[in-house]
């Protein structure tokens, strides 16, 4: 795509590039990455070393096959419970010995919350009200103290302070539950 090593290739052979090698990007960020990576001395043009940089150093330090023996900073995987980090350590503790409880009962009962959520979500849009959030782990018997509901809720707020994202907590309390798992 680059016979002479320049460093640079046209746009649309670029998003040719993309396209070849199966990364499907919508046009606003196809835009938004031409953007980024056009140079200066021409518009049409697209950087993609640089481009390549990036991606690389997602993954890994530039330049290891040079210095093999430099430390690479170790990974450090976000929190399954708490990804924003809303959350302190006391907090997060609190939350995870509650999913396991609720999941293990869960589990032991059956139960699948997410079709109870879905009906008291009339537009369906992934968020009920605090009072509805409630009212349906009291009518499951599955009860929590009033310190993990403001753990609950201040982790999974939604846009309203008022409501809670039962689909971010479902999916998270899928993985205490088991049924993240194929049978």
């Amino acid at each position: 795509h680059d016979a002479l090593r320049k460093g640079t290739v046209p746009y649309m052979k670029f998003k040719g590039v993309l396209r070849s090698q199966k990364i499907e990007l919508t046009e606003k960020e196809n835009e938004i990455l031409v953007e980024q990576f056009r140079t200066a001395a021409d518009p049409n043009l697209i950087d993609y070393v640089t481009f390549n940089d990036e991606i690389e150093g997602i993954f890994t330090k530039k330049g290891l096959e040079k210095a093999p023996t430099e430390r690479v900073e170790e990974f450090k995987v976000p929190s399954i419970i708490d990804p924003e980090d809303v959350l302190n350590d006391a907090e997060e503790k609190v939350l995870e010995d509650c999913l396991i409880r609720i999941g293990t009962e869960c589990r032991n009962r059956r139960l699948l919350l997410k079709p109870f959520f879905q009906d008291k979500d009339k537009i369906n849009c992934g968020v009920v009200t605090n009072s509805r959030f409630r009212s349906i782990f009291d009518f499951l018997k599955l009860y929590i103290t009033e310190e993990e509901y403001k753990i609950i809720n201040k982790r999974f707020v939604a846009k309203a302070p008022n409501e809670i994202k039962y689909t971010e907590f479902d999916n998270l309390l899928k993985t205490y539950s088991g049924d993240d798992q194929p049978f």
